[in-house]
């Protein structure tokens, strides 16, 4: 019987070598680490933002987010919490309705402010996933989240037959039928 090609490479001059190596390990990006850095909040935020910025880095949605790339997209984020947050306490204070240039009762120009404001906000919380919704849109559940590595692995890995699989039925090219395998 004649060959399928040229003869093959003597393996120690071959350049790529597609032996079976150990596989590297790769730390699982969803557990938490044993200390967790928390970047600082930008300055000048109310009080009740930087407990709101100290409560995102604490959860588990958190860990998804790099710190570095993500950190001025969170930032942004926390700087519209803290500007809704001055913008409503000023509507309370003045309310809904001021006194025009003319002297008229206008509606208060910040509500529209915080309207476009409330907009940008839900963005960046879909972005990063901070509502049931968004996790969902990012296919993360914070079960998952706090799933490890080792256990969503086991969910592809796990041995047995699957009797729902038509695949497992041939047996030596033939189908099997329901009462054989059963």
């Amino acid at each position: 019987m004649a060959g399928r090609g040229p003869a093959r490479k003597d393996p120690e001059r071959r350049q790529r070598r597609n032996a079976a190596r150990d596989l590297e390990v790769v730390a699982d990006p969803l557990a938490a680490p044993p200390e967790v850095h928390v970047p600082s909040p930008p300055a000048g935020l109310l009080k009740r933002t930087r407990e709101r910025w100290a409560a995102y880095w604490a959860s588990p949605v958190a860990r998804l987010a790099d710190p570095v790339s993500d950190l001025p997209a969170l930032e942004r984020l926390f700087a519209l919490y803290d500007d809704l947050e001055r913008s409503n306490a000023t509507v309370k204070r003045r309310g809904h309705m001021v006194t025009g240039s003319q002297g008229q009762a206008v509606l208060n120009p910040l509500l529209r402010h915080i309207q476009v404001t409330q907009g940008e906000v839900r963005q960046l919380e879909d972005r990063f996933g901070l509502s049931p919704r968004a996790r969902l849109s990012l296919n993360v559940t914070l079960g998952e989240a706090a799933k490890s590595l080792a256990d969503l692995n086991s969910e592809f890995t796990a041995g047995g037959e699957d009797d729902d699989d038509p695949r497992f039925d041939v047996v030596d090219g033939e189908v099997l039928d329901d009462s054989e395998t059963a």
